[in-house]
């Protein structure tokens, strides 16, 4: 009989350690963590302590206070197998933009520095935080995010980042119709207006060269994940 007694109690416990390692926790269980700011590989760090145990949304809260950005989500952040994903409200800066009166410390120039930053800062922060599982974000009603109609995040694949280089290259023939911000340019292409972001400094200098109304023969990739136009090479 002890035997038996035994071996029930070790079944129960592997049982229970089983749902244990499966189940996904939506806190930690300490009330410190780091938060990531910044983009790319370049992220500064800050320590954040909280009297409680700590939870996603406490952590996306604590980067809106630090930056002064709004990010409203809604609902928490539903961590599963396949990974974490992240709502955005309409009312969040993804959306409204940067507050009027900026933080010298975390300025941004154009829409594009702001979603990328709060993008990449809220993935690295919860990835280091929770685990490097997939990150996925999405607005009200699980729908995709479109910033400025020509960059779409979509809810049903992990963000990999902003300007990642995976796509198709095209060619074609354009109007230059000048440079909206520091790496976005407006041209014409088989008479449709289009905005092409640019990131190359060799590709810039050439482009800044261009006064309106001149042609030039470009590449440029098209991301499969976000939608967004990129100028790679000036053909000469």
């Amino acid at each position: 009989i002890t035997v038996i007694v035994a071996l029930l109690t070790l079944l129960s416990f592997v049982s229970c350690k089983k749902v244990s390692d499966n189940t996904q926790n939506n806190e930690l269980d300490k009330n410190s963590a780091v938060i990531y700011i910044g983009m790319d590989d370049e992220f500064k760090e800050y320590n954040f302590e909280y009297t409680e145990n700590i939870t996603p949304e406490i952590l996306i809260q604590q980067i809106s206070e630090l930056t002064g950005w709004n990010l409203d989500i809604v609902g928490d952040v539903k961590i599963e197998d396949y990974g974490m994903k992240v709502c955005f409200a309409k009312t969040s800066a993804i959306f409204t933009g940067a507050p009027e009166e900026q933080k010298d410390e975390f300025f941004v120039y154009d829409m594009y520095q702001l979603c990328q930053e709060i993008f990449d800062s809220v993935k690295r922060t919860l990835q280091y935080n929770f685990g490097e599982s997939d990150v996925y974000f999405c607005t009200e009603n699980d729908e995709p995010i479109t910033i400025d109609s020509n960059i779409i995040i979509p809810a049903d694949k992990p963000y990999t980042g902003f300007y990642d280089n995976s796509g198709d290259i095209y060619t074609a023939e354009c109007k230059f119709g000048g440079l909206n911000d520091g790496h976005s340019v407006e041209v014409v292409i088989d008479g449709n207006v289009e905005v092409l972001q640019v990131y190359d400094e060799g590709v810039l200098e050439k482009i800044r060269d261009f006064d309106l109304g001149d042609t030039f023969k470009c590449e440029y990739l098209i991301n499969t994940s976000t939608n967004m136009k990129t100028i790679t090479k000036i053909i000469e």
